[in-house]
């Protein structure tokens, strides 16, 4: 018998015990059953995915084993409000079921009627009552030698309706340099779009344009004589990978989710503001209480191979006031500087003009992966502070992909290292940077989600 054959029956055991010492005939109903908004923690367990239920999320433990709703695994999952969640599901080179999810009026969960075969995508959030998947795509553009144009694809999921639709608009030349683009996070704030233009490079397409003009002097060895790299990686011969300018950051503004006639905003501050983990682009734009865009930058671009699209700017965030269609001359902080030399990896808002960074604890070079320290950013004051009170880095194994933020708390859920380790959320408060443990989740080897559900009818 191995040792998480004992695990699991020994968790069964414990199960079985906690339901013979209730009540014959209790009738307690579960968190939500009362007609009362209940947490939702989508957990892991091997290769399924369970959506739990708890009163409170501060304390107190909850278990997988036999309980929640068993759903497959998702790529992302998404809250919208209190009324819906979404399990976006990525599947490389087809389409993903995605499905969404709502509380009744019992207190449990239970999937909703419509499943969405939606395109691959790279970046998402919510704007409206949509939520809206992004990635680059292929257009049906092409030029006299057959090269194809590339494109920004989206998907529409409606929360409301649960209808679907889906758009692309042209890609190439986006910025006025050449270069095709991809986008980083959806964020609405006061009506507005906002959103971070990440430049991929020159395409097959874009190399060709107006007699190879795009290309930049000194730069004519970059373009790829052979087809080669994997996955998220991949490249054609014919094509300039990766940008030629990486020593500035471009955010768009869009009146509408139309993404038609954007406001191109840019700095040289910062290089590119997106978090990067083999396909995804992660958002690292976001607003405080007072409608303040932050735009933070992992400074990912000095990982690059060749000298020439590495960028000399290191992690840090700038600012475009409520408001505004430029960035804030006078706003800059240095990430890097500020945490004796890690750069940022992710980050998300808290509450006011409080933000909660993933960082860095192995340097860039390991992309993505050692990654296992947690720091809380003020806007206004710019004061970096690592947070306390969460396990060791070096015993840490990951954080859940997205925090739970409530009453100016954060709740992030922590896996540590070791066969028997048991998820916990800790609860991080932003103003003193302490973290304190929070529930922990027994029968599952990770935390992908956490929200709140109001029961509907």
């Amino acid at each position: 018998m191995n040792a998480n054959t004992k695990y699991f029956i020994g968790l069964a055991a414990m199960a079985a015990a906690l339901v013979a010492c209730e009540e014959p005939g209790s009738t307690t109903p579960p968190p939500g059953g009362d007609g009362e908004p209940a947490y939702v923690i989508a957990a892991t367990s091997g290769e399924a995915n369970y959506l739990l239920t708890a009163e409170t999320i501060s304390e107190g433990s909850v278990t997988a084993l036999g309980n929640g709703t068993e759903t497959p695994t998702g790529t992302a999952w998404l809250f919208y409000g209190t009324d819906y969640l979404y399990r976006l599901q990525y599947n490389q080179g087809s389409a993903g079921v995605t499905t969404s999810y709502i509380m009744n009026s019992a207190g449990e969960i239970e999937a909703r009627p419509k499943e969405y075969n939606i395109t691959r995508f790279t970046t998402y959030g919510t704007y409206g009552s949509d939520i809206i998947t992004c990635s680059a795509v292929d257009t049906d553009t092409t030029d006299e030698e057959g090269n194809i144009a590339k494109g920004l694809g989206f998907n529409y999921l409606n929360v409301e309706n649960e209808t679907t639709r889906s758009a692309v608009i042209a890609g190439e030349n986006f910025l006025g340099n050449g270069e095709y683009v991809t986008l980083a996070g959806i964020l609405e704030v006061d009506g507005k779009l906002f959103t971070a233009v990440i430049p991929m490079g020159l395409s097959k397409y874009g190399v060709k344009a107006d007699g190879g003009k795009w290309v930049r002097e000194g730069f004519e060895d970059l373009i790829k004589t052979e087809d080669g790299g994997s996955g998220s990686s991949s490249y054609e011969k014919g094509e300039l990978q990766w940008t030629q300018y990486p020593d500035e950051a471009w955010v768009a503004i869009y009146d509408n989710s139309s993404f038609q006639n954007p406001t191109l905003v840019r700095t040289d501050k910062i290089s590119y503001a997106c978090g990067r983990n083999r396909s995804q682009y992660y958002q690292t734009i976001w607003a405080a209480d007072n409608g303040d865009v932050y735009v933070f930058s992992p400074g990912y671009a000095k990982i690059m191979t060749d000298d020439r699209q590495k960028t000399t700017l290191n992690s840090g965030v700038v600012r475009i006031k409520s408001g505004a269609t430029e960035f804030d001359s006078d706003y800059y902080f240095d990430i890097e500087a500020a945490s004796g030399g890690q750069p940022m990896y992710r980050c998300w808002h808290i509450d006011e003009d409080y933000f909660l960074l993933q960082m860095y604890t192995q340097g860039l070079d390991s992309r993505g992966t050692g990654t296992t320290r947690m720091a809380i950013y003020k806007g206004e004051d710019k004061t970096f502070t690592y947070v306390t009170g969460l396990p060791d880095p070096d015993v840490i194994s990951s954080f859940g992909s997205t925090p739970y933020c409530e009453n100016g708390l954060a709740y992030v859920g922590v896996v540590q290292t070791g066969e028997n380790s048991v998820p916990v959320v800790y609860v991080i408060d932003p103003k003193t940077a302490v973290a304190t443990e929070g529930v922990s989740v027994e029968a599952s080897s990770g935390i992908s989600a956490i929200g709140r559900l109001v029961p509907q009818e």
